[in-house]
């Protein structure tokens, strides 16, 4: 098989496609030969105390109303959320977890928004 004009990438998957069939050939079982995969798992969300969420909410400088339309929930859900009677679900924990690593990031986002 000819590997002109391949990328590197590309190269090394034909050759390990050219090194599978010879080993098949060979009369190997494809369960005898070994993988190798590479998997990220990403961690649980962190557990969000009443105060942990209006300390990460303080951290952006914003009210409940604009820290409820950044995550994409309503005020009450907020409050609820400040003072204990809900938990945030596990995928407005993960969001809590990106806004608590880099708030100015995200602080940036709210006045690029913000209407003059």
């Amino acid at each position: 098989m000819s590997k002109a004009g391949l990328s590197s990438r590309g190269a090394r998957i034909v050759e390990a496609l050219e090194e599978l069939a010879s080993d098949l050939e060979a009369g190997a079982s494809i369960e005898s030969l070994p993988t190798a995969r590479t998997v990220r798992v990403f961690p649980e969300p962190t557990s969000y105390s009443p105060a942990r969420v209006r300390a990460v909410r303080e951290s952006l400088g914003a009210s409940r109303e604009v820290f409820a339309q950044l995550l994409a929930v309503s005020p009450m859900t907020v409050r609820s959320w400040e003072q204990g009677t809900r938990q945030p679900s596990p995928i407005a924990r993960r969001f809590l977890d990106e806004i608590a690593m880099a708030p100015g990031h995200f602080r940036g986002r709210i006045i690029a928004a913000a209407v003059p």
